[in-house]
């Protein structure tokens, strides 16, 4: 299960019995993996998938989309179809290469929880686009259980540097040069990246910090 503490290191508003610990600026927690994680445990809890789709809709423009479809295809994450058709709708076209339509249907929650409210109460119209079931009242969206974008580049860095970049590869390439990666073949196995990006950018980053 994907900790509350990587939960509120990339934004979630969480109140469980460890959320006296605070998330240190300093705090390193991968966006992309943790929001999988997330994914992949939101049907065993219904309130994280709402969390997931609220965060989406304040943060999803800032999520590298390459980089998460990459990861996603890596763990086989069908359910990543319905944020994706959410994101599309809420976040941008860029989404929507991973919101195709499944060929069967993607329940969100427990099957037959699901086909049971979905007769009394039909399906959320937007996500039966690609196949994805979910009663239509089972998502609920409360902005304030996430943290505002400016409460979360404080504390998380390669939030921060999508801002300041991107959401891009060489965001994440700079984040992993700051937390410090050493070498371009070090910054491929934490980022995910190709050789050539990972090189460019440490040789780029280097040569402005020896000019500055």
């Amino acid at each position: 299960m994907v900790s509350n503490e990587k939960l509120r290191a990339i934004g979630f508003r969480i109140t469980a019995p460890d959320s006296t610990r605070k998330v240190s600026s300093r705090t390193l927690v991968d966006i992309e993996s943790t929001l999988l994680e997330a994914i992949h445990d939101a049907p065993q809890d219904g309130r994280l998938a709402s969390l997931i789709f609220t965060w989406l809709q304040v943060h999803g423009a800032y999520v590298n989309v390459e980089r998460f479809a990459k990861l996603a295809r890596s763990i086989e994450a069908p359910l990543v179809r319905g944020y994706a058709a959410f994101a599309a709708e809420h976040c941008g076209a860029k989404w929507s290469k991973l919101a195709r339509r499944s060929k069967e249907p993607i329940y969100l929650y427990p099957q037959e929880l699901t086909e049971s409210a979905v007769r009394l109460k039909g399906a959320n119209e937007l996500l039966k686009k690609v196949n994805v079931i979910v009663p239509s009242d089972a998502i609920r969206i409360r902005e304030r259980d996430v943290l505002t974008p400016q409460e979360l580049a404080h504390i998380n860095r390669q939030y921060r540097n999508r801002y300041l970049y991107g959401p891009s590869w060489r965001a994440d390439i700079i984040t992993a040069i700051e937390s410090g990666a050493a070498s371009p073949s070090e910054i491929m196995r934490v980022v995910g990246c190709s050789y050539e990006p990972a090189h460019r950018v440490f040789r780029e980053y280097k040569l402005a910090r020896e000019a500055a």
